[in-house]
Formats: structure tokens, C-alpha cells, sequence
């Protein structure tokens, strides 16, 4: 169905403005401060391709499955691959489904999406649920998963959000182990960063060329840029891992907050290194992440 401008859920508070497309994947299509944009904005109302928007959920799995397949508590699992990822399927159900709006105001959009066991994709049944609140110095997205299967599901939640100017932008922040990344964008190993992935001190994006999942963490990651006025600073270290893309082809870099590892159902690690959670039936998995404005 196309998505129309009605279609748009416009928050605005203080300085700030966002805008939520239900039908595009549950996606976030814009983030403004005094008019910069601090995310990339979708290039139209019409768009419904989640990867033309400024963010998009990521769940119930992050990143590639590899070939699509897993074996969870003796259950077998063979899921579709996605097209830029073929043959290996990618950032799960959530992206690639319309939500449905369950409440609105000015400052906060509550969405919504059932999913119900599909034996030729995921086969668990969930429900889950987006909150995007604006305030006058910061957008706070919260995400979450609740378990309908009778039987324990593998799962992880994140978030996707596309950054602009790659070219002037800056990071710093606290990102102690990398996961090395195959040439088939999975993950091999989890080691020390070395100086040329360490983000302590300040790093330009312009000339790193990452795809890899960073790990232990802690505290706020902070992204400038030379060029404009207002910097964001992302809270929503609990996530356990943040995901590093910097295409050297794009204009844009991502900086996504997730809770597992890409891969996790088939790594050979424990859950306290992957993050990968069965949860229960009935159970809730959730994230919460702040990107707060800096020099308002």
C-alpha cells in the first residue's frame, strides 16, 4: 500500500522534529534540530523502503543468519534470504512489515506489530511494540518483544539508525572488543580493538571502512560533525553490542544499538558473549535508546 504524507506521524517539542512511517517497516522517516537534520531523512512522503528512512527495527534477530539456518533447543529453522544479503537472511521480521498505530499525540506514537508462526519464516508467534517520544533535547525510542509461542524463542532486538555526512562526521566513545567480520559479512572472532577501531580518543568516519559489531561497551557514544551545529550523543549501552557501518560508497554511516551479536543463533559462544536471549513464553524483551541533541 503507498505510503501518503497523511501517512506521516509528525512529533515536534521545542527545537525538534520527527516523523514516524507506520507502513515503512515501522520506520523513523526523519529527525531534525532547528532544521538540521540529525538523521537521514527519507527523500519523499511516498517512500515505503525501509532503506531510504532515517531508522528501522531490527527484530526479533540482528544483522545476518547465516544461509538462513539455525538449530534452536532441537528445533530446525531454515529462513528466507533477503536480497542484499543473499543467501543469508537479515535484520529479521520487523523492517520489512507495516505496523500498526496504536496511539498518537504530538510529542509520542506508540505502533504496534503481530507476527504469528510462519513455517516457511519465524516460527514463533510475538508481538511487538515501538514508542517514539520527542522532547525539547531528545528522541527516545523504545522497542520491544513479548513472546506467544508456548515454547522458548531465540531472539535479540536493536535498532538501525542511518547517519548523514559521512564524510564530516566525528565519533567518540567506549568500544573495548570487535568482532572480525568474513568477507561474507559475518562475524569469525571477538578480540581487543586495536588503534585503528578504537574510538577513546575522537575518530573521523570519512576514512574507516567497518561492518563489524563492536562489544563491552559502556557509557554514551557522541557523533559530531565539523560542519554543523548540533551533535547527538546515543544512550542505550544496556544493548550490550553497537553494530559500526561505514560504507566508503554512501553518504551515510551507521551507528545501531542492538543486543545480540549478527549470527548469534549459530556462534559457538554462550549467551553471556552474544547476547542472545531464549525468551520465555509470555516473556518481554525490550531496548530503550535516547539520542539526545548536543549544543541546543
Amino acid at each position: 500500500m503507498p505510503l501518503h504524507a497523511a501517512d506521516l506521524l509528525t512529533l515536534a517539542a521545542g527545537p525538534l522534529t520527527a516523523s514516524v512511517a507506520p507502513r515503512a517497516g515501522g520506520s523513523l522517516a526523519s529527525f531534525t534540530a532547528g532544521g538540521q537534520m540529525m538523521m537521514r531523512q527519507a527523500p519523499d512522503a511516498h517512500s515505503t523502503d525501509p532503506l531510504t528512512m532515517a531508522c528501522y527495527p531490527l527484530l526479533p534477530f540482528v544483522g545476518r543468519v547465516a544461509y538462513g539456518h539455525f538449530t534452536f533447543e532441537g528445533r530446525e529453522v531454515r529462513l528466507p534470504p533477503h536480497p542484499i544479503s543473499t543467501p543469508h537472511a537479515l535484520h529479521g521480521i520487523g523492517w520489512q512489515r507495516a505496523w500498526e498505530v496504536a496511539e498518537t499525540t504530538p510529542a509520542q506514537t506508540r505502533l504496534t506489530l503481530t507476527h504469528r508462526p510462519d513455517p516457511a519464516g519465524w516460527p514463533w508467534g510475538f508481538d511487538a511494540e515501538q514508542v517514539f517520544t520527542l522532547d525539547e533535547t531528545s528522541l527516545t525510542i523504545r522497542i520491544a518483544i513479548t513472546n506467544c509461542a508456548s515454547a522458548p524463542m531465540p531472539c535479540g532486538v536493536g535498532l538501525h539508525p542511518f547517519f548523514p555526512d559521512r564524510l564530516s562526521a566525528r565519533m567518540t566513545g567506549d568500544l573495548p572488543m570487535v568482532w572480525e567480520s568474513g568477507a561474507d559479512g559475518l562475524p569469525t572472532n571477538r578480540t581487543e580493538v586495536t588503534a585503528v577501531r578504537n574510538f577513546t580518543k575522537t575518530r573521523r568516519i570519512a576514512p574507516l571502512t567497518l561492518d563489524h559489531c563492536f562489544s563491552g561497551g559502556k557509557g554514551p557514544l557522541d557523533i559530531r560533525w565539523d560542519d554543523k551545529t548540533y551533535g547527538l550523543r546515543i544512550h542505550g549501552r544496556e544493548a550490550g553490542h553497537t553494530v559500526v557501518y561505514t560504507p566508503q560508497a554512501e553518504e551515510f554511516f551507521c551507528v545501531e544499538p542492538v543486543t545480540i551479536v549478527p549470527n548469534a543463533m549459530n556462534r559457538p559462544e554462550g549467551p553471556d558473549v552474544t547476547g542472545l536471549v531464549a525468551l520465555a513464553p509470555e516473556a518481554t524483551l525490550a531496548l530503550t535508546c535516547r539520542f539526545e541533541v548536543l549544543g541546543l
